[in-house]
């Protein structure tokens, strides 16, 4: 099992690092689901769906959400089977008019995007990611792009210069203020758009920003210098770097004094003039990459774990049940329960963006894009018994929903050890100790006695039925385990998206996810097996769900 939950750490670390926005998310998700051979469809298309399947569907590039129909599927016995997460994380999202001068120094203007822990944002390379819109030959082009360097830097104000003293730990973080971050000197700015010349004291640096200046003003022409000249300018190290920047004619293509750096970094990076650009939507994202961590490597940490990793673990066993599906042999044995619960059922996957903002959107939790394509799968699936049986696709749609169950999956709170006091005494959750099962009596989470009690008896059924190798080598079953999670009765219980799709859709749901610390961080730690596990507790509940309620209702 260890060997097994470091393969899916990894990849899950894979895709947290390539998806630093929900529209990479999304991208990255997608591509995942179409090499399995399911086929895309597009909402503003007409739909001719077929039993024994799997479509992707994506909205805007900033959802995704894909379904697989049963053999089998029909209205009499069979069940819709939702796992649900949400794509988008806490960020620093860039704004519209973003340029801002201050010291001689530009920075760039942003918004904040949920309730992060901001001063975590501070002292750290930032990278970029999102969506940009330009002109290209009259026509709207959307880019997705993602640059995994360092491009900004938002620096702490040195204690020297601050009212306190060292013990002092609490911050006075202006949001407004003090959160933009630098990503030029204005002067470095002007040198490289040919605006300064004669500038420096130094004739070698003066040197160098003629050169700039001329490759501007000569933009289709060849920039030359003489061996002698050359000899002189690259004296060291820094001045012949810069000269090699500096003699690039694709590096500033287009000099246009005016231009924002950030303008002049998107034209580079899509092959465009800054003029054309329109439009994006960027967030600032941590540009350290995620890793192993610990003495033992047991934890990985990383940026967006809340809640990219809860969602990778959605989209991993719903993979796995599209394989499991595929690969199995054609034996004849079609009354087998699994067989049963592959074949009789409705499986849908989701990720959402716009969760960490309240889901209040046309791609969020909150809107009608999950009831709506789900009674499109209706029409579509059950067009000839609806026009037979003289019936209606709400009464379809409400025999098949008694009988399903969303299960929405968002990362949780580990026990803090250096604020131990801050969860409930009775629920503390512990890494390594698998599934954490979310309580609130106030509906933040959707979760009830009844439908827990249905998914023990999944994790259950699960365990005799699965074997895998102890240390030694030796078979034995495969457990989930699972803990309980309640916040104290004076701390506000953080919400998420269960109770929202619960509602819209009218079906019975359950929280759950995996502990993790510094959740809404920059930088966040989790553990390895505990990955392993929800996977396997996600999986479970595609597989065994139906036949469990069947034996048990």
């Amino acid at each position: 099992m260890d060997k097994k939950s470091r393969e899916y750490a990894q990849d899950a670390l894979t895709f947290i690092k390539n998806s630093g926005s929900p529209f990479l998310a999304s991208k990255n998700l997608k591509e995942k689901l179409l090499s399995l051979g399911l086929v895309y469809l597009k909402e503003g298309e007409q739909w001719n769906l077929k039993k024994n399947e799997g479509y992707v569907l994506t909205k805007e590039n900033r959802n995704i959400c894909s379904f697989y129909i049963g053999k089998n599927f029909n209205i009499g016995t069979g069940s819709i089977l939702i796992s649900i997460g949400h794509i988008d994380s806490c960020a620093l999202k860039i704004a519209p008019n973003n340029n801002i001068i201050q010291s001689k120094i530009n920075q760039i203007n942003v918004e904040c995007y949920g309730a992060g822990l901001w001063h975590t944002w501070f002292d750290r390379s930032l990278g970029l990611s999102g969506q940009v819109v330009y002109n290209k030959d009259n026509k709207l082009v959307e880019k997705l792009i993602q640059i995994n360097k360092p491009l900004f830097f938002l620096p702490s104000l040195a204690i020297h210069l601050q009212q306190k003293t060292r013990y002092e730990f609490n911050l006075n973080v202006n949001y407004e203020n003090h959160l933009k971050p630098i990503l030029s000197t204005v002067l470095y700015d002007q040198l490289i758009k040919g605006k300064k010349k004669n500038y420096f004291k130094c004739p070698h640096m003066n040197k160098i920003a003629n050169l700039y200046t001329n490759n501007c003003d000569n933009n289709n022409q060849d920039t030359k210098i003489n061996d002698q000249e050359k000899n002189t300018v690259t004296t060291d190290d820094l001045t012949q770097s810069i000269m090699k920047h500096a003699l690039k004619k694709d590096y500033h293509s287009e000099c246009n004094s005016n231009s924002s750096p950030l303008l002049y970094l998107l034209s580079k990076e899509l092959n465009c003039s800054e003029k054309d650009i329109i439009d994006f939507e960027l967030c600032l994202m941590d540009a350290q990459e995620p890793c192993f961590s610990g003495i033992y490597e047991e934890f990985i940490e990383g940026a967006r774990f809340d809640n990219l990793l809860g969602s990778y673990c959605v989209f991993e066993a719903y993979t796995q049940l599209v394989k499991n599906i595929k690969q199995r042999p054609d034996d004849g044995n079609n009354n087998s329960m699994i067989n049963t619960s592959y074949d009789n059922n409705l499986f849908i996957c989701i990720g959402y963006d716009h969760e960490e903002i309240g889901s209040l959107s046309e791609v969020g939790a909150r809107s009608y894009f999950t009831k709506s394509f789900i009674e499109r799968i209706i029409i579509s699936i059950f067009k000839k018994e609806i026009k037979d049986l003289n019936t209606t696709v709400e009464e379809v749609y409400g025999n098949l929903s008694h009988r399903s169950l969303i299960l929405n999956v968002d990362m949780s709170h580990c026990s803090h050890p250096n604020y131990p006091e801050t969860v409930q005494t009775s629920h503390h959750l512990h890494f390594h100790h698998g599934i954490a099962i979310k309580y609130n009596t106030n509906k933040n989470y959707v979760t009830a006695p009844y439908h827990v009690s249905l998914l023990k008896k999944v994790f259950e059924l699960y365990s005799q039925n699965s074997k895998s190798s102890d240390n030694n080598g030796s078979d034995q079953n495969e457990q989930i385990p699972y803990q309980n999670f309640m916040v104290k009765n004076e701390t506000p219980c953080g919400s998420t998206v269960g109770a929202m799709v619960a509602a819209n859709l009218s079906m019975p749901g359950l929280d759950i996810g995996i502990p993790q610390l510094a959740m809404h961080s920059i930088r966040e730690i989790a553990a390895i097996h505990d990955i392993y596990y929800l996977i396997k507790g996600i999986l479970a509940f595609y597989t065994y769900y139906s036949h469990v309620l069947s034996i048990c209702v």
